[in-house]
């Protein structure tokens, strides 16, 4: 263009784009053009605004993994001579005007290929181009296509042809006013799927509302594998691509009916039958007046591939109960204590441990073999079903009803209302739940399918099941630790080796609350201990105490786990001699390591000294104590009993033995001395009855022993109405349930 030296270039500007031109060179040799377009905007004066938006493949066809050139060069031609050096416009591209163009199909009922992947990149720039009479064409070429595009001839070694965009900016020879191109206003449909009817809206905008004529048109040729980006381009007229025999660019794919737009709407029709790569070009004229301004060529390839029918998905999670007040339940997997196989008392069982390692598992439920989607617990979590539709189908407001079936029953073990899928219009989504209690009935294991059919607008079917294994709540069951010994001060330790059920578990111990479900996983356990007193502000030792510890579970459920701690603690008797008592203790039954008797050991020992004798029969190393006997002694003893634990903790009673003879005089006048007539020694002979009759025979007072502990049978003077009976002489009459029998007199006497 040698006779044009008006812009506002310079050799500077030659000298950077050969430079670029060098940066560029990794994608001269790449097989990936998709196509493009062109358009301007007038800015007023001289100035405009253009923007070349330039397509690439990105999907795994594009094998050299080719990217987009940093640059473009544009050639400015005024309709004489040729496109100098000094007449390219470098468009340098933004790594922010690269993005991927949404893979839309024209159809609601087609799935594409997830390996489809289509690349924009728009250059821009700011240019002026003063006002003449033929006006500007704005020029871009480059080189190639995908060789796997079907409806064009190979040239040039192999390569498909490349692509020339032209925009024409009209001059003074048709137009004094201002001028902007019409502009492409959505993205060009990235596939098409086989046998499904296309509709496409490829209408343009134009600024200054000129008359806009739409067509078919043939893609131009530009450049080639050895000069892949001609810089400056060359000049028009250019060359159209070559179509292969049976196909032409108003007829440019396999298609019944044949593509075509309408040629006010811009609008695209068609229906493909033939998958494949079709090279296209779409035209849209601008009018003024009947005036011919410019044309806009967008050249692009068209994806034809087999698609998938919209499939709609149903996923299946356990979701919680707001449960116990605890906010957040912990899922199957992460949860604390959760046995590693379910088990029921029906015999039931399901694998859980195994299950969350590997949901896709095959197990058997109710004799059936399934892949299980969620399990659920009555009562604590339940299932949440996701059902998501195409976008494509989202004006629609859907009724999908479920198909159930499996052991779990409707109205018993879920809600009777989960029986259909509602979608309103504008959602793609709908979430429900199955509705669980816990019934209360020990099922053990059930399972529940879920089928979902759903009819798409094309009136395709698409069907989704998910399964559900429903269990019965699991126990809390504790583990506790082997008591610990007394220490010296009367302190011992308690704990819990392991808990299980479904954790973490909020505790209540000793009047604490505390609890896992608060703290952080890592401070999770279901083994701890703690320290107790158990002896009371006197230093006596408690023979029986019950800590308990409050468990809830995940769930909700609360269970009060008791230890009793239970010590054998000396209590204080009195016995006669020969008598044979049971051992004066609390806790007998616990195994013992000694038995003192003002500190000689009597534990089995007849040959002591003292006139006691501690039975025990061995446990082990240590003794179980079986009774405390009285030997024949002529003198009273209250000495102290020691009894030592086997823990070496030792507490003590005083014990007397007594004289135990039956007197035949007493004086009920509660003035002192002897007040009461009693008759001793009757330990374990529970039902022993005395019987005080006067001196006509007659019956004035009886009684007998109601228990084995209860040692002695006392009188003291009155008849059973409380009156006193007159001083005098009476008789006595010992029954004993052995059939042994005793009497005596017994003179009644009182002070004056």
């Amino acid at each position: 263009m040698s006779s044009q030296t008006s812009h506002p270039f310079t050799w500077r500007h030659v000298l950077t784009l050969a430079w670029l031109s060098m940066m560029a060179a990794p994608w001269a040799w790449g097989t990936h053009l998709v196509g493009g377009d062109f358009h301007y905007v007038h800015l007023g004066g001289d100035e405009y605004s253009i923007v070349l938006t330039v397509y690439r493949d990105c999907s795994p066809a594009n094998t050299n993994g080719t990217g987009f050139d940093a640059f473009a060069a544009v050639g400015m031609w005024d309709g004489t001579g040729t496109i100098g050096p000094e007449d390219v416009i470098t468009m340098t591209l933004s790594q922010t005007n690269v993005s991927t163009v949404p893979v839309e199909m024209g159809n609601p009922c087609g799935t594409p290929p997830p390996e489809l992947c289509i690349e924009k990149a728009v250059y821009t720039t700011t240019v002026e181009l003063p006002s003449n009479p033929y006006g500007w064409d704005l020029v871009y070429q480059r080189c190639c296509r995908n060789p796997t595009i079907v409806n064009l001839e190979n040239f040039g070694g192999g390569e498909n042809a490349g692509m020339s965009l032209e925009v024409h900016i009209p001059g003074t020879d048709v137009l004094d006013d201002d001028n902007s191109s019409p502009a492409f206003q959505e993205l060009p449909p990235v596939a098409l799927c086989s046998n499904l009817p296309f509709v496409w809206d490829h209408s343009a905008l134009d600024p200054d509302g000129d008359d806009l004529v739409y067509s078919l048109c043939p893609p131009q040729q530009g450049g080639d594998p050895n000069n892949a980006q001609p810089n400056p381009p060359t000049t028009p007229p250019y060359v159209d691509v070559p179509y292969v025999a049976g196909f032409s660019w108003d007829d440019p794919m396999t298609a019944d009916p044949s593509l075509s737009i309408d040629p006010n709407t811009g609008e695209l029709t068609c229906t493909p039958t033939m998958p494949g790569q079709y090279a296209i070009g779409i035209c849209v004229e601008e009018y003024r007046d009947g005036v011919l301004l410019s044309m806009v060529r967008r050249d692009f390839q068209f994806n034809v591939t087999t698609c998938e029918p919209t499939e709609i998905v149903l996923e299946a999670d356990a979701v919680p109960f707001a449960a116990g007040g605890l906010v957040n339940l912990v899922p199957y997997e992460d949860a604390l204590g959760l046995p590693a196989v379910l088990e029921y008392p029906n015999g039931e069982t399901f694998p859980m441990a195994a299950w969350l390692a590997n949901n896709d598992m095959a197990v058997t439920v109710d004799g059936e073999t399934m892949v299980v989607d969620a399990v659920v617990m009555e009562g604590c979590n339940d299932a949440r079903f996701t059902i998501e539709r195409p976008e494509s189908e989202s004006d629609m407001t859907d009724t999908t009803y479920l198909t159930l079936t499996g052991s779990a029953v409707q109205g018993l073990d879920f809600d009777e209302n989960f029986y259909e899928v509602v979608m309103a219009a504008g959602e793609t989504s709908s979430d429900i739940t199955l509705g669980l209690e816990d019934d209360g009935f020990e099922e053990g294991v059930e399972h529940l399918r879920i089928e979902c059919n759903y009819v798409n607008a094309c009136d395709q079917l698409s069907s989704t099941v998910a399964r559900v294994v429903l269990v019965d709540p699991i126990p809390i069951v504790p583990f506790p630790a082997p008591l610990s010994c007394l220490e010296d001060d009367g302190s011992q330790t308690l704990g819990y080796e392991d808990i299980s059920g479904y954790g973490p578990f909020m505790y209540e111990w000793d009047g604490d609350p505390w609890g896992n479900a608060t703290q952080a996983p890592g401070a999770w356990t279901t083994q701890f201990d703690s320290t107790f007193s158990f002896v009371d502000g006197s230093g006596q030792l408690a023979f029986e105490t019950l800590v308990d510890l409050s468990i809830t579970d995940q769930c909700g459920k609360t269970l009060l786990h008791t230890i009793p701690v239970l010590h054998p603690v000396a209590t204080e008797t009195a016995l006669c001699p020969s008598e044979a008592i049971e051992f004066p203790a609390e806790n007998d039954g616990i195994p013992v390591a000694d038995v003192l008797y003002n500190g000689v050991s009597i534990l089995n020992n007849p040959d002591s000294g003292v006139p006691l004798l501690a039975n025990a029969t061995p446990e082990g190393d240590h003794w179980v104590l079986d009774g405390l006997e009285a030997l024949a002694t002529s003198v009273s003893w209250y000495e102290p009993l020691s009894l030592v634990d086997t823990c070496g903790f030792v507490t003590e009673a005083m014990v007397r033995v007594r004289n135990c003879d039956i007197p035949n005089v007493f004086t009920p006048d509660d003035l002192g001395g002897n007040n009461s007539f009693r008759i001793r020694g009757l330990s374990n002979l529970e039902g022993t009855r005395l019987v005080v009759l006067n001196r006509y025979g007659v019956e004035v007072w009886s009684d007998q022993t109601t228990s084995n502990a209860q040692s002695e049978l006392v009188w003291n003077g009155r008849h059973p109405n409380g009156d006193r009976v007159a001083d005098g002489h009476y008789q006595w009459v010992l029954m004993r349930p052995d059939g042994q029998r005793k009497h005596g007199s017994l003179h009644v006497f009182r002070s004056p």
